[in-house]
């Protein structure tokens, strides 16, 4: 079939949509993980490692290829102007991404305007676009395989791609594996170019690891692996039937009584990816086999993880699209796709575009106006950039401090995972930790600090409350419309700062 499309229309409605949807930047709405990894990025460019607190090398960041784009930005730009290029950055492979799957299922310029539309707004969207992570270059990635490898069967896309894209996240590897199942069914023979692009993509990652960390996965994975609690089947099974129906919804509500709208939405997903394959089944398979794949990645995706009791928002967010993908599909795909397109836009694109905005404003304001401030406040009272601050999480306080850090998780230092708190308890470990690294500060959740069940309690006696952040007095607004939703979303908990006495041994 010629294209017939007007790629003009389509670039000039693209921009439209991008600067549309970078209003959200002034939500000033960033995941704590995005400053990690910029972190490490700066502490490239002024110690020469791939570390987080000066020459020690750890791999803190979940996202290797990010932390060297990060690089590139903050080079380019300079520290304290890189971030919303970045985010633009970001914007921009996310927008390309989802065009080059809207022409994969349609040949018709508004279809493809409109799609762009629809998804690019979908919370999860939003979310790949304005928190600073790397998950718009991911989808950027995954949509390249896809088009250029799974549908036009380019060599080159099976064995470069796999590689940028588990370069990019190494829990990746359920994408690539699962590509490579349903690349063999549907092809019924051996797929050797994308063998090989996943096997290169497997070797290089660990080769580097390992040469350059002396570990073969990253430390924010052993990390999470040794100080997390492993639960019991039991356990996992009760936490996935409260949490894992949010997942399968295009937003995750905070109460789980709402799990019923978005299990509703789920299956409705489920009939129109029925119906498109009836449709596209034969003259057009395929459109029939990428909504397929996508709509079965999604669905493992989230099972895998769900199952690990993988909770953080942002495992979820590529397959919240895909599952999402074929009711936006259907009102396009419909010979009365403008009578559906209205709908949608009234009963769909609105209320969801509508809660991820009050989402990110609150969220955004407790992050930058408190969260950030705290970072801000102990950069002010403490010169010395070599002392450490203990802490949880190592996101915006850290970041914004510029101290060097101990996480309670041992993400960014590995001397928490040599205390091994899930064998000996938090109390134990901590007590330990706190004994060999004496950080002058602790900011903590609870006073006395952490609830007074240290098993030393001689720490107790070596560190004094200097300073009390309270959530409360950051959750409020003279505007009334800010001040109704600060309220109805407070982001952030209290925290106290404790100084180590200069007395203390």
């Amino acid at each position: 079939m010629k294209d017939s499309l007007n790629k003009s229309r389509i670039f000039i409605a693209s921009i439209l949509i991008i600067l549309l949807k970078s209003l959200f930047f002034f939500t000033r709405h960033i995941q704590e993980d995005a400053l990690i990894s910029w972190r490490v990025a700066r502490n490239i460019i002024e110690y020469g490692v791939y570390g987080y607190n000066g020459i020690e090398k750890i791999s803190a960041s979940t996202t290797h290829l990010y932390v060297f784009v990060g690089v590139i930005f903050q080079s380019v730009f300079g520290e304290g102007n890189f971030i919303y290029p970045l985010l633009i950055f970001n914007t921009i492979l996310l927008t390309i991404g989802i065009y080059w799957l809207g022409k994969l299922f349609f040949n018709s310029t508004n279809k493809i305007i409109l799609f762009i539309l629809f998804v690019s707004f979908l919370p999860p969207a939003i979310k790949m676009s304005i928190l600073g992570m790397e998950f718009g270059m991911l989808f950027f990635f995954y949509i390249a395989l896809i088009k250029y490898g799974f549908v036009e069967r380019k060599n080159w896309a099976f064995i470069v791609m796999p590689i940028l894209i588990l370069w990019t996240r190494i829990d990746t590897c359920v994408f690539l594996g699962l590509l490579f199942i349903y690349d063999i069914v549907k092809q019924r023979k051996w797929n050797t170019a994308l063998m090989i692009g996943g096997v290169l993509a497997v070797l290089s990652t660990i080769f580097f690891n390992w040469f350059y960390f002396g570990e073969i996965v990253n430390n924010t994975i052993t990390s999470k692996k040794n100080n997390y609690s492993n639960p019991t089947l039991l356990e996992r099974w009760a936490e996935f039937k409260y949490f894992g129906p949010n997942y399968f919804g295009i937003v995750k509500f905070p109460i789980s009584i709402y799990n019923f709208s978005t299990i509703i939405l789920f299956l409705i997903s489920i009939i129109c990816l029925i119906i498109l394959n009836k449709k596209w089944k034969t003259k057009e398979a395929d459109k029939s086999k990428v909504i397929s794949f996508l709509f079965f990645f999604g669905v493992v995706k989230t099972i895998i993880f769900g199952t690990a009791n993988s909770w953080f928002d942002w495992y979820y967010w590529i397959p919240q699209i895909c599952l999402f993908l074929p009711i936006i599909l259907i009102v396009l795909d419909s010979e009365k796709y403008r009578t559906l397109s209205i709908a949608y836009l009234i009963f769909l694109f609105v209320p969801l575009t509508s809660y991820q905005a009050v989402h990110s404003i609150a969220t955004g304001h407790g992050e930058w106006n408190y969260a950030r401030k705290i970072g801000l406040y102990l950069d002010s009272i403490e010169p010395n950039k070599e002392n450490y601050i203990f802490l949880e999480p190592a996101g915006y306080i850290p970041y914004f401090s510029k101290l060097k850090v101990i996480d309670y998780v041992g993400l960014v230092d590995k001397r928490l995972t040599e205390e091994n708190i899930v064998k000996n308890g938090k109390e134990v470990g901590f007590s330990n930790l706190i004994n060999k690294a004496k950080p002058k500060y602790i900011l903590e959740d609870f006073k006395p600090m952490f609830k007074g069940e240290l098993a030393d309690k001689t720490i107790y006696d070596d560190y004094e409350l200097i300073k009390e952040f309270k959530i409360n007095n950051v959750a409020k607004s003279d505007n009334p419309i800010l001040d109704k939703i600060y309220k109805f979303k407070p982001s952030g908990r209290n925290f106290y700062l404790y100084k180590r006495k200069s007395t203390a041994k």
